[in-house]
């Protein structure tokens, strides 16, 4: 029932973020992004773990994403944000914590990144080292990927949840689910364990239909949110330890 299935060849390279990030400024509606958040009802702390999400899944599927890289340390040159602070950190300062104000400036600084000529890029000081991202480098993916519950199970592990999402709050682990689980998706690779895991909380009582497991876990630790994210871990446990059915 619960035991993994071997580990897939991803079909395809999923693109890179700010495609993704850049599509949702001229197509809000494509829902599977998460990133409607940019217009109606805002939440940073979501597109963080979005993003972090997919860029997570990038790295295990081989591929990276070195022009992410280089957006972050441009917008640290360019003084958009200071050293070591996130663009969400810097732009709720910015706009007096205005979430939808936040996205929008988010959105409209990756479109300025993604206009910058090749010059531009190459007369960058790169402090993070290395050199500009080079669009037309090849991107080669790796042997095999990793099934969300496989991310899960190593966050339970390791047992530090900020090193993963940095901010341990409910919507911020969903949407990190949401963000590795796209990238998976558009990488061709089908991630069924986790939708049986998430019928199985339903099945054992934990998430009453219609609800979400961040409501139903946030309500049985009184608010915790941390102690609902280590709730979440230890079902993933509890789950793949059940005897596989034939």
């Amino acid at each position: 029932m619960s035991r993994p299935s071997p580990p897939a060849k991803a079909t395809k390279v999923p693109p890179p973020l700010l495609d993704l990030v850049l599509q949702a400024r001229a197509d809000t509606s494509r829902r599977e992004l998460d990133l409607e958040l940019f217009e109606g009802q805002p939440g940073v702390s979501r597109t963080v773990g979005v993003t972090v999400g997919y860029l997570d899944c990038s790295g295990d599927l081989g591929v990276g994403d070195r022009e992410y890289n280089a957006f972050g340390a441009w917008m640290q040159e360019a003084g958009k944000t200071l050293p070591g602070q996130g663009w969400w950190s810097a732009f709720l300062q910015r706009f007096d914590s205005d979430e939808r104000q936040v996205l929008r400036a988010f959105v409209a600084i990756a479109a300025e990144f993604r206009s910058l000529s090749p010059a531009a890029l190459a007369s960058l000081t790169w402090q993070y080292g290395g050199s500009p991202p080079d669009p037309a480098a090849p991107r080669t993916l790796a042997a095999t990927s990793r099934a969300i519950l496989d991310v899960l199970l190593e966050m339970r592990r390791v047992g530090r949840i900020l090193m993963y999402i940095g901010e341990a709050r409910v919507e911020r682990m969903a949407a990190y689910i949401d963000g590795y689980r796209l990238c998976l998706s558009l990488a061709g690779l089908k991630d069924e364990e986790y939708l049986r895991f998430g019928r199985w909380l339903q099945d054992t009582g934990r998430v009453v239909p219609g609800r979400t497991w961040e409501d139903a876990f946030l309500q049985a630790a009184s608010g915790d949110h941390e102690a609902a994210i280590h709730r979440l871990l230890d079902c993933a446990a509890e789950f793949r330890a059940l005897p596989a059915t034939p």
